[in-house]
């Protein structure tokens, strides 16, 4: 029996033990709220952080539809281009010529880029990740206080350390039924304490990027254009070099043939042959007759009469065009492109109406004041400081109620 009372003492005894915690709910409370209290203080002493998620949205498809005049005179201009056919002129030697077609080809597809919201957004993004406009935003609204450093290369480091913190990040993909679906924009994620300041960098960066932009799109058209007149000037100077060329090949081709015709003429003159003796078979069978003109025979056989018109004819030519080569459809050509005003059109189009103009241009846009700001999770905190008080306090109560229980023991002893 006595052993077993041993063992019975020694068990735990819930019902003692709740009404021991019932019995300091009190202090148990007190804990709790000591605990809380100091968590709240220890937060309010520490830097409030929160992560900024900023939303960069393209234009709207109405505002791309300001440039359908731009995109349709694009598409629809056509140009001469150069090309180069062997075939291209039927009198020409064996060597290939370069020449000018009239080609229905879109003479500015793949040298000027058409208006579109994805370019635009390229663009925006592709500028918007160089670091140093964000250092820029940074320094001009003092995200970081100059006096907190020693000297200022510190406080430059410590700029470009805060820029590339700046996360850019790409849209996310999602998977749905119907394949892969872009369900999200390209957003801005930041970690700082002050969200007045980095709206206003937000704002700033938006507002720097799409002048950018702007200013990179007209050096872009503008080195498009001048490529274009520089290809347009070049092929002018090719057709104007055949051209040329033509005329001279045709004076060297009649310098040597009335050399020729003049040899002929001697020899039919030295052989008494004034008019043609060309031979003129008549081959008959049953059912036709056929002409057979040797034209293998000597060309002297024509007779001095007609060789020497014929020199006299070539000499007295005061207008050769007719007779050189290919002339008439290179001119032709040339005064094509000398005529076409496509380029100058559109230089018009692109300063007028594309980027020139004194209306607001925007490639893209920072959403600023739908900025998430996501602070730490200052709820769980809280709950833990409960916790932590609960458990100190029941600790608490238990052990001061045990050494109570000893007190009371000795004393009787």
């Amino acid at each position: 029996m006595v052993k077993n009372l041993k063992i019975d003492n020694d068990e735990i005894n819930l019902i003692e033990l709740t009404y021991t915690l019932w019995k300091g709910k009190w202090k148990i409370a007190v804990a709790v709220v000591i605990s809380y209290i100091a968590m709240i203080g220890y937060q309010l002493n520490q830097t409030n952080n929160f992560t900024a998620i900023t939303e960069v949205k393209p234009i709207s498809p109405l505002l791309i539809k300001k440039y359908s005049t731009f995109n349709n005179l694009i598409s629809s201009s056509k140009t001469p281009v150069i090309t180069t056919d062997a075939n291209a002129d039927a009198n020409a030697d064996a060597n290939a010529n370069t020449v000018i077609t009239n080609d229905s080809v879109d003479g500015f597809l793949g040298v000027i880029p058409k208006i579109t919201r994805k370019k635009f957004l390229n663009m925006y993004i592709g500028i918007l990740q160089d670091r140093r406009l964000i250092q820029d935003g940074i320094r001009k609204f003092n995200l970081l206080e100059a006096s907190q450093y020693s000297d200022e290369q510190e406080y430059n480091e410590a700029i470009i350390r805060l820029a590339s913190s700046v996360k850019i990040l790409t849209p996310l993909i999602s998977k749905g039924k119907k394949g892969k679906i872009e369900n999200s924009y390209h957003t801005i994620e930041f970690v700082h304490d002050d969200a007045k300041k980095w709206i206003s960098v937000l704002k700033y960066l938006d507002e720097v990027v799409n002048k950018l932009v702007k200013e990179n799109l007209i050096i872009e058209y503008n080195n498009a254009l001048l490529f274009l007149k520089s290809k347009e000037k070049y092929a002018l100077e090719d057709i104007s070099e055949k051209i040329n060329n033509n005329t001279i090949d045709y004076e060297r081709e009649m310098s040597d043939h009335l050399s020729y015709l003049k040899e002929q003429s001697e020899i039919a003159k030295k052989l008494g042959i004034a008019q043609s003796t060309v031979e003129v078979q008549t081959l008959g069978n049953q059912n036709a007759l056929l002409s057979n003109i040797q034209t293998v025979s000597p060309f002297y056989l024509r007779g001095y009469e007609a060789i020497d018109k014929e020199i006299e004819l070539i000499e007295s030519r005061n207008n050769k065009k007719p007779f050189i080569k290919g002339l008439f459809e290179l001119e032709k050509k040339k005064r094509a492109i000398e005529q076409d005003r496509t380029i100058e059109r559109s230089k018009i189009i692109i300063d007028s109406t594309l980027l020139l103009n004194n209306q607001e241009f925007s490639a893209a846009s920072i959403d600023a004041i739908t900025t998430k700001f996501v602070y730490k999770n200052n709820k769980r905190s809280s709950w833990l400081a409960i916790v932590i008080g609960l458990i100190v306090g029941v600790f608490y109560v238990i052990i001061s109620n045990s050494f109570q229980s000893l007190r009371v023991i000795s004393k009787k002893d």
